[in-house]
Parts: structure tokens; sequence; C-alpha cells
């Protein structure tokens, strides 16, 4: 004998299955983070105008705070109340804005301050490679060129740009920088040893993979200096 659902039965056993089906539908897909929480650190590339420094703070898998510092050729802090290019403040105070929510560095460069811009978005861009659960880059450093210096003493400092590609040190620069934050005029400058080591040094370091390399000498106080400007430029360009 057949045993008879009422009318209500069966549109009540409708509704819960229309229920389930609609909260199946609906139910947002629980995709995995892709980045961790956290405050990372990411140092652009350098030049001849030096280079841009971002603290990207990530929360709940977004961009929610970005503080954004630009360093000048002697590796100096942008100072921008005298720094004589308004645009350049412009773009770090745009962009620290703009970055906020984001996952990406997707954001537009500030019209006349593009070196500026595209330093603070490769830099934000570094960091966020730093924050990945899964990293997209396997290898040790970055690469490009980036820029360190030395501590400074009453002779000044040393400045260096490291080339990088595939974790090989490919061509070193150095500067010696005065005291007065100038870069040293080699071509007046009477001390043979010290030329000789600008030309020197940068092999060396090349040669050895290395800013532990021996002091040229005659010009160990510069020697020395761009050994740790070498030092910090790699560990710019280092990714974890």
């Amino acid at each position: 004998m057949a045993h008879h659902v009422s009318p209500r039965r069966k549109l009540k056993a409708l509704l819960v299955l229309l229920v389930l089906i609609t909260l199946t539908v609906a139910a947002p897909a629980c995709s995995p983070r892709v980045f961790n929480d956290g405050t990372y650190t990411g140092i652009s590339q350098g030049d001849s105008h030096g280079y841009g420094i971002a603290e990207v703070t990530i929360e709940k898998d977004k961009i929610s705070r970005v503080k954004l510092t630009e360093m000048t050729e002697v590796g100096e802090e942008k100072d921008y109340e005298t720094y004589p290019w308004p645009k350049a403040k412009e773009a770090k105070d745009t962009l620290e804005k703009a970055f906020v929510g984001r996952q990406d560095t997707n954001v537009d460069a500030v019209t006349q301050a593009t070196n500026s811009s595209n330093k603070f978005k490769e830099a934000v861009g570094f960091a966020l490679e730093k924050a990945r659960k899964k990293p997209t880059i396997t290898s040790t450093y970055f690469e490009g060129t980036f820029q360190g210096r030395s501590q400074a003493d009453d002779h000044g400092w040393g400045v260096a740009w490291v080339t990088i590609q595939g974790d090989k040190i490919t061509d070193v620069e150095v500067e010696d920088v005065t005291p007065e934050g100038e870069f040293k005029d080699w071509a007046t400058y009477n001390y043979p040893p010290a030329i000789e080591a600008k030309a020197e040094m940068p092999k060396r370091f090349v040669s050895a993979n290395s800013a532990t390399v021996d002091a040229y000498t005659g010009a160990t106080n510069s020697s020395t200096k761009w050994m740790e400007a070498v030092s910090a430029a790699l560990a710019a360009a280092k990714i974890r």
C-alpha cells in the first residue's frame, strides 16, 4: 500500500531543498590566503638617483598600511622639506594611500614623478614577495642592481651599486662620499692607491661573489667602506 505524503510535507521538503541549494550556490569559495600577516620591508633597485624603501603591513591578505622612504644617490634619506622637486613628495603621499586595500602594485604612477613612483612600486612588490605564503621567486636574491652604503667616519662613507643575476654578483660600481655628502672628485684626487683600489675592488667582489675580499694595499679605509657598502647592497637584494 503506497504511503501518502501530504502536500504540506511535500512543500516543506521542497523548501528545505531549495534553501540547501541556495546556500551551496551562495557560499563563497574559501580561497587560501596568499600572504602572511605582518610587516615586510622591500627595497627597490638603485640608480644614479637613489632608491626607494617600502614598509608594507599585511592584514587579512590585504595591504593595510604602507610607509615609503626615498634615499638619495649618496645613500641619505631624502628630505622632502628641502628637496627641490615637490612631485617626489606627492608621489610618496599619494602612493602610500593608493596601495592600501590591495594585493598588488597596480596603482598609477604620479605624473612628473615617474622615477620615484616606479621605485616605490617595485619596493612594495618586493615586500609582497617576502610576505607570500608560497614564494614565486625561489632564488636567494632579487635580480637587478641594488645600492648600499657604509657607516660614515671623519673621511665620509662608501657607496656601492651591486648587480645580481642568478644569485651571482655580475657587476659592482663603487664611490666615495665626502663628509659634506658629495661624491669624491676622482679627477683631482691625488692619491694613486685609492684610485687603483676603485678600479680593482669591484673585480674582487665579482670574482669572490662576496662582500668579503682582501682590502687593496694602501687603501684600507676605502676598501673597508666598499666592503660594507656591498654587504648592505646584498642585504637590500635578499629575499628571505
